[in-house]
């Protein structure tokens, strides 16, 4: 199974301009409660969308991350990616949980693309 899902957010606002977020520990570490959940529950629906009726119960997970800028601290933007991702994907029910019981292995990598920055993620049943 594979997810694309955004790194960068548009906060939308009523009466002044509209700010484009890169979705990192840093921003989530300062973000109000109501925007993080906002947030989250965007992902969780980008998640859905994109789930197939496929179930995991020992995946490995492969995450790409695909950033605008080399300098970019792509294990930041995982960390966040990933808590928003594996609780959707639990909330779909194509894991049972996203504890180290089910999860216990998975893998990074981080891409610069300036064009379209994006975390790809990637579930396949590890056979024991």
């Amino acid at each position: 199974m594979k997810l694309i899902l955004p790194i960068y957010y548009e906060q939308v606002f009523k009466t002044k301009k509209n700010k484009t977020i890169l979705v990192n520990m840093g921003w989530y570490r300062n973000a109000h409660y109501q925007i993080l959940n906002k947030v989250k529950a965007h992902y969780h629906d980008l998640v859905r969308e994109q789930c197939t009726n496929e179930q995991f119960n020992n995946p490995l997970i492969q995450f790409k991350i695909y950033a605008k800028r080399k300098g970019t601290d792509g294990g930041n933007i995982r960390s966040v990616i990933e808590k928003f991702a594996l609780d959707g994907l639990v909330k779909a029910g194509v894991i049972p949980d996203d504890t180290i019981k089910y999860i216990n292995k998975d893998m990074s990598e981080y891409f610069y693309d300036k064009n379209n920055p994006r975390a790809e993620i990637y579930l396949t049943e590890m056979r024991i």
